[in-house]
This record gives C-alpha cells, structure tokens and sequence, in this order.
C-alpha cells in the first residue's frame, strides 16, 4: 500500500493532453487523458453571489482557494477521511480521483445563522447544535439548489456511478461529513477560529467507493475569528455589501445577466485579504492536525484505543511525520444490508457501526427489525421517517421462527451495541415484538403488518395481548404504524437529542400548516392550480407551494375548462376527454427501486423550497431508472412526429397516451389513448400526469410552464430547461456560443427602436426573425438596404404574435446540414450521421444522407451536437441545425450552427428505413432508460464506411399539401418507402407526408 502511494505521489503527468470536462463559476475540470482516472482540477478569480447575480474578479483568488482546498483535504486525509485529492500541481491547480459526483451537497451546522434563520425563525441566531445539524441541497441550478429531505433523495432512485443512492449510503455521507467539520473544527479552534457551517459534495469512484469530492475552500464555510460573527472572514463578507448599479464601474453583463465589477478598490482590497489570510491560516492547519495525529498514534499503540480525548477519530493506520500528497489508504466501503454486521471489537468501545470510521454522533440509535423480507414494504415507511427526522438507525431481518438464534444475539446485545429503542414489524402469529421485549430492557415498539388471512388482525392481537412485565407499545397495522412507530421513536429521544427534537418540530409544525382551514368544493381553487387527489401530507404541502408559481397561468388555466370535451352531463367537475377505451391507468410495473423506496408516510417536504421537479433526474443520469415494455409514455403534442413517436413505442411494446387541443390528430390513429385539452389546462394535466410513466414532446413551440408544471408529477425528458432555451432564439444563441461554438452574430430586438440600432451593428443583408414561435420560414424577413425596416418588424411579429425579435447576420452559406444527437438516462450518447438538407420557400423539401462532404465536417458535426447534448444534460435527441460555409480561398469548409430543436426532427425521417434504430425509437429508449440502438445504417456499415465505399445516399423527400396524392405512382417505385401522416386537408406546403428512397 505504501508504494502504491509513494508511486502517486511521485507521478508525472501529462498536464497538456488534457479534454474538457466540465466548467463552474469558479473552477473548470479536464478530463487527462493519458491518465484517465484523473481529472485536473483548475480555479479562476471569478466570485460571485446571489445565484451568479453579482460577480467581480478577485486577484489570486484561483491561487488562494486551490491553496485552501489543497490544505484542507490534507487535514482531513490526516484525519483518516477519505477524498478524491491526489496532488497540487500549479498554484491553482491539483490532480483529483476522477469520479460520478452525487448531485447534493451536504451542509454541516454547528451554529444556528443565515439562511437557516431565514427557514426557522423561532430559533435564535448562535443557537448551537450539538451534533452538528445536518442538511442536504440538490444540485439544481434551475431551482437554486432546494433544501431536500432524505426521504425526497430517497424517491428519486438515483444511481450514480453504478452505485444506488440508499438510505444507508446517505446516512454514510452524514456521518464522513460530521467527522470532516469536526476535524476541521478542531483545526480552526486552535487558531482561536471558530468554524460555523460548511458544505461539502462526495462522489462515486471507478471501484464504486464513496469519496470527498469536488473543493472545500473559503466559500465553502462561515468561519469567525474569535467565535466573532463581526470579524468573519469568509465570503459571506462580499455577500453582505451591497450591489448597486451606482457602484463605480459596476456594470451588467446583459439586460438578464449578472452585475459584474460590483467591488470599489477598496473593498477588493479588504476581500483579498481575508482569502488570503484564509489560504495562509489553512497552512496552520495541516501543521496542527499532523502534531496531533502524532500524539494521537503514539496513544494508540499504548492502549489500543483510537478515540482521542475529544471523541473523535483517527486513523488506525501508522503515518509518517510528512505531509501526505495523495489520498488516505483509509477505504470507505458502500453500505449494503446484511443479516450480521455487527462486529465486537477487541479492547476498546464496542459501539461500532459498519461504515469504516469509528461511531460517534451518527452511531444507530433505533433498530428496526422484521420477520421476513416481505415485511420490509411496511418497516420501509419507519425507516424513511427516522431518515426524514435524522435518526440514525439500522435494519435487520431477525425471524422468531427461523432464525431464533439471530433473535436471541441481536436482543441481547442491542443496549451493549449502542441501541435505543427497537422498532419490531411482524404479520400473522407476530410474535417477534414480544420476544425481543423479554431479551432486552430497551423499550420496543411493535408494527402489526397487514396479513392476507385477517388483513393484520391477528398481527394486532398477538403483539398487543403481552402478559404483564412485558411491555410492547403496539401501534396501527400498516403504513400508518411504521410511520408512527419512527415517530414515537423521535419523540423518546428527542429530550436527549436537540437536533431530534428540532426535527421532529419542524416535522409536527408542517403536518400542522398543511391542514386547510376551511373545507372547499373545488381542490382547484382562484389561487392555486395544485391537485389534491392524495391524501399525503406532502400533497398538501407541495399544493401550498405550488401557489406562488402558478398564479401567472389563473386566467389561461380556467378560461380553458370550458372547451374540455366531457363525456358526462353530471355536475361533477369538468373531465378532459378520453377518446380510447380502456381508461388508462398508471402502469403498475415501476421504475427500478433502491433498498429504501418512498412511501405514503413520510413525504414531508420543507415549506422553504420548491418541491423538487423529476426532470432533474435528467442531470443525475441513473442508470437504473428504466421503465419497462407495458408501461405508457406520455407525448405533448399530436403531430406526425407524435404519430411516428406511437409507432416506434408500439414497436417495444410500450403504450402512448397523446395530449393535444387538436381534433382528431394525425398521432391518435396509432396511439392507445388521446386526450383532447388545451396545454394550458392544469387540471387535464393532472389527470394526464397520474395516468403516464414518463412524458416527452414532439416540438418545442409547446408553452413551456405547463411542461414545467408536469414536472412535478411525473420524470419529464428532454428537460423543460432545454425547452426553455430552444423557444428563444436569443437565449439559444447565447447558450451556444458559451461553448466556443460559431452562430451568425446577432442582436436582440425588443422594438422598432432596437431594430434600427441594431442594423447598425449587424448590417446589411440580415435575416430578422421572432424571438419566439416561427418555424417553416414563419416570422422572418430577409433585410437588404431597399427592405422598409417598420414593415419587416410588423411583418415578424404578426405573423407569431411575438413581441420580440431577433436580427442575425445573413450568412452566405454553401448548403445547410443537420446532425441528430441521442443521450441516454445514464450518460451514453451517439451521433446520426450528418446530412444535407434542401429547402423550398424556407420549408424542407429534401434530405440526403449521408451528407456528401468531407470526413472532417462530419467530424466536426458530431463533436459540436455532443458538446450541446453534454452541456444541457440532455436526456433525449436534439438536432443541431447547421450552415456548411465554404472558404472560397482556401476552399476548406466550416460549420456554423443555426438552430436546435430538442425533439425528433423532419431531416431524421429517413432513419426509418436507413439506420439500424430511428430516431423516434431512440427516443423512446432514452426517455425509458432503455440502452441506445446503433446508428449505422442498415446496411450494417458506419458513417465513415458508407462515404468510403461511395454507396449512392439515402434521400428523404418531404410531400407538400397535393404531392401526397401522387401515392400510388411513389409505391409502384423500386425502393421507395411511403409514409403518409393523414392530418386531412392537403393545404399548400403543409408537410403530408414523406417519401425514402434507398
């Protein structure tokens, strides 16, 4: 182990052959790659608050937070934490284990202040947390990272780096965090230092080993000289001063973008150096904690005992007087259930929990047992309570029956072992809890689980008649007991517990605010568009916080109600129609669960956050989300895209429900159900949601709030924020060129005023077109110096109703082109071949694949369609419109993008017939988490292949308005392969259908 370390250590690598990764506000990641499980870590000076609101560069700051970051991973390497820092290689840089990094950031307390003030009011400021108090965050930059529950970590089924994201695994980050503040902690308290909070992220390795991840640097922590929150020096200090655009020199970077150079020179003077005060003092650290590391290991070869005098831990392992530049050899295994786990250890505290650290403030202190795994749907729901509330606690499947000697060791030993309280779940002769009861003098609580033959009754009966002496508190049968149980068990230790008894407040303070006053008819009420329909107190919650961001669409939502077809003369309330038979229900075959599955008794869900939306699962890629054949995919939309989407579905056996206001829609031929409703109506939508597994979209004119409102129900892909993006143009050219990738230059237009300036910057010719909606050559104007401006802005916002534009640069180009790009739930992703695309009167009129041009541009094509699938976390396919420009000196050629469309895309059709997998069937096996189709083309050879051996291209034709008439003549043609769309009348350049000719 030694020369393993000593050889990473000692290593040399190759800092020039390095891929980007990934960028933040504040560091980039390189992926080396000569070296590919190691990345390079590398800070810049940027700083910025208020979600990216401000921002000024700060002097060194790169060199300042790599130095501290640096520091502080030693510490806690010296400590016996394990962390993915490997060695610092330039002074604001250092080499990092390369791993799947867990989307939450864990938040450890030791003083009440800040924005957890904000959230509990009742409590004082300085009110001190002994444990630590222990919060997680989601990473979600859409909804600036939301406080999250573990029982809302536990419903989303994350799997990261082949590892499921469990209960266990979560009460493993609480206690590897707590260990690090309280290295830390000790560290800062010898300079007199006090250190208040900090958050921290963790990843998953190769070897799936849970690591410390990411940076711990001076944003990362509140820190008070002298327990002094008025002498603070970390960077709440820039958060506190405030932005005004009347700062000298403050500027903002756009109309929606950050304040930037917000700082006089005197406060960047004073910010300065508290992180380099900060950078120095860290130093300090390292010298503190290795001489008392040195202490502490010649205490334990003395007495074989590896506590300190402050009860804390550390390493086992002998170390050498130097600092160590690599990673601590200390492993930390993921937890996984097992029958025995408990170890005795010899000599010493025998309070052990199996997590590779020794126990202190996370060590179980409630065990919950049941007879079989059956029972283990009920004890779940205590579990996920005793999560919710952070009651430290572990699981067991102890048998009265089979396994009496496993009852008897696990009884007798719980008090030794650590234990509280036992929670004991059994059915039928149920006489688990009573037998427990006499083993140990721990008070044991007894679930009743709902059996077939009494439906729990006799599991009633038997725990609660207990002869005197005896005592078993029984409770419900069922959910309810579980539930209950956990909670009484809260209340037990709460008095001993603060952060107990401040959990179990907050819990009993929510259960209380969910509660209505008055009763109503209608669940849909002037103020509120939240469904009502379970009976959950997290229900209540999430309809509570769902107000402040539905409000905007009141009008539209009950304007609409009235157009809903009904297929009842009832006066019950208004349904949305279902046009097939049978009623669709929700499939009861569900995505792949982890070992603690959500239940109905402990979805508490903090007041303070917005309710996390599924479609963020689309950034977390879990693998082992995957919704099998029988189940329904929900389609916006009921077009020919939505039409060949049902198709392919049907294909893998999956069933389709299409949304839509259309009359009998082109997609409802083919699909199993049909919904007839505006998109904007919120209560069709929530029936919608609750009879679908998953929902996509087949173009992305749709109003993106109602796909957002979606998202809170039901796993939404491509993710809205996409969508959000792709409808304006602005907006999606911005986002484009953040990727170093060319688009024509642009301006954004907001006025017949903003017209005339902005021809200025652009000049002559220019295309002007609608900010928003437009397709087909819809809503834009080519402008040339004879073009009357004013008539070209009515032009473009009449025809969309928009009320803003955009101005591009007219691009000369040789051809236009488009590649399809295709990521999956679990990161995987492929490229269609590119092809060229022929238009008529701004509306496709052919495709031709593969594109005829050379190897490099389709290179070229695929890298920039995976560099926007990547940076949007795509789940789903995206086409990348783009301009073939030709150098007319060099005759090389370049590519520009135009345009995305996060949807199937009319130049795809011909992979019907062409490729190996369509484009709608990739798809469907991407928003099903299905693995990706190959690419290649039917004939079974590559793109590069195809264009070496010059085999003639496939051609697409598109069949506008009376040319679908001409069908007969297409299906007496040798290779031609005939879809018609039946959308009715065959209107002038409506697309009717489309021809492929192989």
């Amino acid at each position: 182990m030694t020369t393993t370390i000593n050889n990473i250590v000692n290593k040399e690598f190759d800092l020039k052959d390095k891929t980007f990764l990934a960028s933040g506000k504040t560091k980039t990641i390189y992926q080396l790659n000569k070296e590919d499980q190691y990345v390079l870590i590398e800070s810049n000076s940027a700083i910025t608050a208020g979600d990216g609101a401000k921002k000024d560069i700060l002097p060194n700051k790169d060199i300042y937070s790599t130095t501290t970051t640096v520091n502080n991973f030693k510490v806690l390497q010296l400590s016996g934490i394990n962390t993915h820092f490997v060695k610092q290689v330039e002074p604001n840089a250092f080499i990092a284990k390369k791993c799947s990094m867990i989307p939450l950031e864990v938040i450890v307390r030791r003083l009440a202040t800040g924005s957890y003030l904000k959230r509990n009011t009742h409590v004082t400021e300085g009110t001190k947390f002994n444990p630590p108090l222990i919060e997680f965050t989601f990473k979600d930059d859409v909804q600036h990272d939301p406080l999250v529950t573990e029982q809302d970590i536990l419903e989303m089924n994350l799997k990261i780096g082949g590892v499921p994201i469990t209960s266990k695994l979560l009460s493993q980050t609480r206690h590897i965090a707590t260990l690090s503040f309280e290295a830390l902690e000790r560290a800062w308290q010898s300079l007199d230092v006090t250190l208040v909070d900090f958050k921290v992220e963790f990843g998953i390795t190769s070897q799936g080993e849970l690591i410390l991840a990411d940076v711990i640097d001076n944003d990362s922590w509140r820190i008070w000289p002298k327990g002094d929150k008025t002498l603070m020096r970390d960077k709440q200090v820039y958060r506190n001063l405030p932005t005004a655009l009347n700062t000298p020199g403050a500027t903002p970077t756009t109309q929606s973008g950050p304040l930037v150079n917000t700082l006089s020179d005197q406060q960047l003077k004073m910010i300065e150096d508290n992180y380099a005060w900060v950078a120095t003092s860290t130093e300090k650290l390292v010298e503190f904690t290795a001489a008392n590391l040195n202490n502490n290991t010649n205490n334990s070869n003395n007495n074989n005992n590896n506590i300190n005098n402050n009860n804390t831990t550390s390493s086992s392992t002998s170390r050498s007087n130097s600092l160590p530049n690599v990673p601590s050899i200390t492993t930390t295994p993921i937890l996984h259930h097992h029958h025995h786990h408990h170890q005795h250890q010899s000599g010493g505290n025998n309070n052990s929990f199996n997590s590779g650290f020794q126990v202190q403030s996370n060590q179980p202190l409630v065990g919950i047992i049941m007879g079989s795994q059956s029972d283990w749907e009920t004890m779940k729901l205590a579990a996920n309570t005793l999560t919710t509330l952070g009651v430290p606690f572990e699981t067991r499947i102890v048998s009265a029956h089979r396994t009496p000697d496993r009852l008897f060791e696990y009884a007798k030993t719980a008090k030794s072992r650590g234990l509280k309280i036992v929670i004991a779940g059994a059915g039928g002769a149920a006489h688990l809890p009573g037998m427990v009861a006499a083993l140990t003098p721990l008070p044991v609580f007894g679930v009743p689980v709902q059996s077939k033959a009494l439906s729990g009754v006799d599991s009633l009966l038997s725990i609660v008649q207990m002869p005197a002496g005896i005592p078993v508190g029984t409770v419900a049968i069922g959910a309810a007991g579980a539930t209950n149980a956990a909670l009484l068990s809260a209340a037990v230790l709460a008095p001993y517990y603060p952060s107990i008894e401040l959990s179990l407040d907050l819990y009993r303070k929510k259960q209380t605010d969910a509660v209505a006053e008055t009763p109503v008819d209608n669940p849909i009420s002037s103020t509120s568009h939240s469904t009502t329909t379970a009976p959950s107190n997290a229900t209540s919650i999430l309809s509570a916080i769902h107000t402040s961001t539905l409000n905007n669409n009141n009008t539209s939502s009950h304007t609409t109600n009235n157009n809903i077809q009904t297929t009842t003369t009832t006066s019950l309330p208004t349904q949305p129609t279902i046009i097939n038979t049978p009623t669709p229900i929700r499939s009861s075959v569900s995505r792949s669960q982890s070992p603690l599955p959500s239940g109905n008794g402990s979805s508490i869900i903090s007041q303070e956050k917005t309710p996390l939306s599924t479609f963020v699962l689309s950034t977390c890629r879990p693998s082992a989300l995957v919704l099998p054949p029988g189940s329904t995919i929900g389609i916006l939309g009921g077009g020919q895209l939505a039409r060949m989407m049902a198709i392919a579905a049907a294909q893998l056996g999956y069933k389709t429900h299409i949304f839509c206001p259309e009359n009998d829609p082109s997609a409802s031929h083919v699909a199993t159900f049909t919904t007839k409703s505006n998109y904007n109506n919120y209560s069709a939508l929530d029936i919608f949601a609750r009879q679908v597994d998953v929902v996509t979209y087949e173009f992305e004119n749709i109003m993106v709030e109602p796909v957002e409102y979606l998202t809170k129900q039901v796993a939404v892909f491509p993710d809205p924020k996409i969508l959000r993006t792709c409808q304006d143009r602005v907006l999606e050219k911005t986002f484009i060129q953040s990727l170093d990738i060319p688009t024509a230059q642009f301006q954004s237009v907001e006025s017949f005023n903003d017209l005339k300036s902005a021809i200025e910057k652009i000049g002559y010719p220019a295309i002007l077109k609608s900010n928003t909606m437009g397709y087909d050559g819809k809503g834009q104007v080519k402008l040339t110096d004879q073009v009357d401006l004013e008539q070209a802005w009515k032009k473009v916002t009449s025809e969309t109703s928009a009320t803003k534009a955009i101005l591009e640069q007219y691009i000369e180009f040789e051809s236009e082109a488009s590649v399809i790009v295709a990521r999956a739930l679990d990161g995987t992703e492929l490229t269609f071949p590119l092809v060229t695309n022929k238009h008529r009167n701004h509306i496709l009129r052919q495709t031709i694949a593969p594109a005829q041009l050379p190897e490099y541009i389709h290179k070229q094509a695929n890298e920039i369609g995976l560099k926007i699938a990547r940076s949007n976390g795509l789940v789903g396919i995206i086409a990348v419109e783009l301009f073939v420009v030709k150098n007319n000196e060099t005759g090389q050629y370049s590519l520009m993008v135009n345009e995305l469309a996060p949807r199937p895309h009319n130049s795809g059709h011909w992979t019907i017939e062409g490729c190996v997998t369509s484009q709608f069937e990739q798809l469907i096996r991407c928003v099903c988490g299905l693995p990706l189709g190959s690419v290649d083309f039917t004939k079974r050879i590559s793109e590069a292949e195809y264009i070496q051996q010059q085999i003639p291209p496939i051609v697409m034709t598109n069949l506008l308005g009376q040319e679908v008439n001409g069908w007969e003549k297409i299906l007496q043609t040798k290779g031609s392969h005939l879809h018609i769309y039946a959308k009715g009348d065959a209107k002038e350049g409506r697309k009717m259908g489309h021809v492929t000719q192989q």
